[in-house]
This record gives C-alpha cells, structure tokens and sequence, in this order.
C-alpha cells in the first residue's frame, strides 16, 4: 500500500501518514478512475489519428479490437466529449498558474 501511495499516486510519507484507512481508499478510487479516463482518451485519439492514416472506419475499428480496456461499457461520444473538455480546463488552469 505504501509503495503505491508514495509511487503511483505520489504522496508524500507526512501525507500518506496523515489520511484514515477510509481516506486513503477514496483516494486510491479517484485515482484509479482517472488513470481509467486517460486511457480511454488515449484510446479515443488514438483511433482518430488512425482514422486519417487507414481510412473511415478502418482505423478506430483496428485500435478498439486491439486496445481492449477493462470497463464494464464503452462511453458514450458525450462522455468523451466532456472528458476532453475537462482535461483541456485542468491544462488551461496549469498555464494560468504557472504564468501567473
């Protein structure tokens, strides 16, 4: 558990120190389910880059039969959609930041 929460997920010991059982596991779920949507995103892109190198059809259908997740239901075109958008807010707020 420790080599996760200090590898993984990144946590510091005095953090790691600091959370409940409790604490630590709805961590770790967050965490897991991030991990999760990225790579159904990375799977997503992936399909559409192939879609401009094999053509309509071919490409997304060669990445979704050969790129098996472990999800229980593909998501929907929205679910995607608003993961994108997620993601480019949470990057769009590192560089406010980091200019700021």
């Amino acid at each position: 558990m420790r080599s996760e929460a200090f590898g993984q997920i990144g946590l510091l010991p005095h953090q790691f120190y600091d959370l409940s059982f409790d604490e630590y596991l709805l961590l770790r779920k967050g965490y897991v389910e991030k991990v999760k949507n990225e790579s159904i995103l990375v799977r997503f892109q992936t399909a559409l880059i192939c879609e401009a190198l094999i053509g309509k059809g071919n490409g997304a259908r060669f990445v979704m039969d050969s790129w098996q997740l472990e999800e229980q239901g593909e998501l929907s075109k929205d679910d995607i959609k608003s993961l994108l958008k997620a993601k480019r807010e949470k990057e769009a707020l590192k560089r406010i930041k980091q200019n700021g």
